[in-house]
């Protein structure tokens, strides 16, 4: 089990970094020492990703233990991977940026910037909405990295999440992509064929886009 102390670093948005690059790892389970404010970091991190988290605290500082799930609780997913003919720095570079969201997923018509890894998606599926998406970046090394969007919505009438994690991986002159897409919310049987098809034309499409832009 990994034990990482972050009690001496003050910068939430760091902190935070630290949280994401580690909790991207291959550990299952990671304790973190923090202050009372990168504890709440933390929970709010866990709730998002959905892990389970235990706590305990003992002069002023919390160690919080963070368990790893490889699947949102109660979601569906499908995954691909295919390979690209660039490096993985250059990969993830277009990664980031989740406007490629709108080449293979007819229902999301528009994507736009609401500050530094936050965006906004308008969706036209079943109802039309807007909803928030985060976008996780981690350099595990010059030839990994780690990237996943999370998009979560609660209205009066549905709750729903869905996301992407973008595994990048070095192979040969080029690179490796492996793409998982989820989803949770109403409409699971419809949005399970929707996620195929979504990642059928990912395959088809994005290796020739990723080398155009």
């Amino acid at each position: 089990m990994k034990e990482i102390d972050l009690t001496v670093e003050r910068d939430a948005n760091i902190r935070k970094f630290i949280v994401m690059q580690n909790i991207q790892s291959d550990e299952n389970e990671i304790i973190f020492k923090v202050d009372k404010d990168g504890k709440n970091t933390l929970e709010d991190i866990c709730n998002e990703l959905e892990y389970e988290c235990e706590e305990y605290e003992k002069d002023g500082v919390y160690s919080v233990k963070v368990k790893k799930s490889t699947e949102v609780k109660g979601s569906i997913s499908d995954i691909i991977d295919f390979l690209v003919p660039l490096p993985p720095k250059s990969v993830n570079e277009k990664i980031i940026n989740p406007a490629i969201l709108t080449l293979f997923i007819p229902q999301i018509k528009a994507v736009s910037s609401m500050r530094e890894g936050v965006h906004l998606l308008r969706i036209k599926w079943v109802i039309s909405w807007d909803t928030p998406l985060t976008v996780y970046n981690v350099k595990l090394d010059d030839d990994r990295y780690i990237t996943r969007y999370y998009a979560s919505q609660k209205t009066p009438l549905f709750n729903v999440s869905f996301g992407f994690d973008f595994y990048i991986t070095s192979k040969g002159t080029g690179s490796r992509i492996k793409m998982k897409e989820w989803y949770k919310g109403p409409f699971k049987q419809l949005a399970k064929g929707e996620i195929e098809k979504h990642l059928k034309k990912a395959k088809e499409l994005l290796p020739e886009f990723l080398i155009k832009i």
